[in-house]
């Protein structure tokens, strides 16, 4: 994320006063405002606004916390509330130096920008009006991913699913047109994945050798689960397993017009043919090899294979009552990261690590199909509904993976038809502790680990 000048510098000392006064948690907004009130900031000085309308003070001050959570004064694990860390709680104002604490977070933010393995490929759930978009737009794109949407608006293409979206929506399509002669042409337009994918290839183009220039993407789908997600991502769909560094697992092959339309989005364009090979091509002023542009990019120019890159993010959202209007299949669910926002627009996400490694993953997995052989009477379609040992791929696995993803998938498909079996392994024939909503049954977590165990 680059700088934005040295104004909101001025907020860094402020925000931690405030912060400090009430404890160490408080709501982002309060916050804001408690600033605003602390300063004496008349309303004329908050009406001059960003290009996305927001008052650039309050603007100025959301970038001063930033740069305290990378400094590390700043607790980033709740969503919409600024709560200091212990450095943060124990740090004396009066002899902190901005200056310093400014070039550290910088540093924190360089280290962040060169580790291209950071991709997400994660889809939000929970209630309608929990925050999810806005969880994605606030938090993940502009603290996690650092893409900062004001300078290169072009590294997020945003979309939405709905019954009538489709394959070629996504990827692309050949469409009619009527040109001034009257007579019919047909013009291909590039749908919302395509772009993503090549402006990532582009990023990753004009950084060339230096992975430490190489800016994130990231794809946004609101509602995908209002569209029939196996037609819309169709062959694509190969592409969401993801290598520990953040390369499509498997490549896949796309027709000609896609795959040349790929290369005009990166602005590439062929320079120099022999014998009817591409062996250039120009971007830029520069020449680039056909042979280190497919390294670069891992393509297969001849069988036009194509792979989603590391600095290509995927995000989603999805509302938990709407599951019932398109089926996703295990499949589908297993190439994803979870993350439940409950109720109160947080996210719910558990400290710790489950697992330390695959061995002792491999031995819960094992007694958690038991489990659910042993509920089979509860359970349609029991072959499908067991879990592989590659549902989660880390190699520690973490307890946040455990709650947003694993149990999500017994709460949503497994025992979707009858929770009983879940109520009776967590608290056995106590009727006071059923299970209403999956927000109940993901905070017991440490619960579930351990009656599975």
């Amino acid at each position: 994320m680059t700088q934005k000048g040295s104004q909101f510098l001025q907020y860094i000392i402020p925000i931690l006063n405030v912060l400090q006064r009430d404890g160490g948690g408080v709501k982002a907004s309060e916050v804001i405002d408690q600033v605003i009130e602390d300063l004496d900031i008349v309303e004329n000085d908050l009406v001059e606004t960003t290009s996305s309308g927001e008052s650039k003070i309050r603007n100025q001050m959301r970038w001063a916390r930033f740069y305290l959570h990378n400094a590390g004064y700043i607790d980033n694990s709740q969503h919409g509330v600024w709560k200091l860390t212990k450095k943060g709680l124990q740090t004396k104002i009066e002899n902190l130096d901005v200056q310093k604490l400014f070039k550290l977070a910088q540093e924190h933010s360089n280290k962040s920008k060169i580790n291209m393995k950071t991709y997400q490929q994660k889809i939000l759930f929970g209630s309608p009006g929990t925050g999810k978009s806005y969880q994605i737009d606030k938090h993940i794109i502009s603290y996690e991913l650092l893409i900062d949407v004001e300078k290169m608006p072009a590294n997020v293409i945003k979309t939405v699913f709905h019954p009538e979206y489709t394959y070629g929506d996504f990827v692309g399509k050949l469409m009619p047109i009527t040109v001034a002669s009257g007579s019919v042409q047909y013009k291909f337009y590039e749908g919302h994945f395509l772009k993503a994918l090549s402006q990532a290839y582009k990023n990753i183009i004009a950084a060339q050798d230096n992975d430490g220039e190489v800016e994130k993407v990231a794809l946004v789908i609101d509602e995908i689960n209002r569209g029939n997600s196996a037609a819309i991502f169709g062959t694509i769909f190969q592409l969401l397993d993801r290598n520990p560094d953040g390369w499509s697992s498997y490549e896949v092959s796309v027709n000609e017009i896609i795959f040349n339309r790929l290369f005009e989005l990166c602005d590439l364009k062929p320079h120099s043919i022999v014998q009817g090979k591409i062996k250039t091509y120009k971007f830029g002023n520069e020449e680039i090899e056909a042979a280190e542009l497919q390294k670069k990019l891992n393509c297969h120019f001849e069988n036009r294979t194509i792979k989603i890159p590391p600095n290509l993010s995927i995000l989603a959202s999805m509302n938990t009552s709407d599951s019932s209007i398109y089926y996703m299949d295990s499949a589908f669910k297993r190439r994803w990261e979870w993350e439940f926002i409950d109720v109160d627009s947080n996210p719910v996400s558990a400290d710790g690590v489950a697992f330390e490694n695959r061995d002792e993953w491999k031995m819960f997995v094992s007694k958690l199909n038991a489990f659910i052989k042993s509920n089979h009477k509860s359970i349609r379609g029991i072959e499908d509904k067991q879990i592989g040992h590659f549902f989660i791929t880390d190699e520690k696995i973490q307890k946040s993976s455990i709650q947003n993803k694993l149990m999500f998938f017994l709460w949503d498909s497994v025992f979707n038809r009858d929770k009983k079996p879940l109520i009776t392994l967590l608290f056995g024939d106590d009727k006071n502790n059923e299970l209403i909503t999956f927000g109940d049954f993901a905070k017991q977590v440490d619960n579930f680990i351990e009656k599975i165990q």
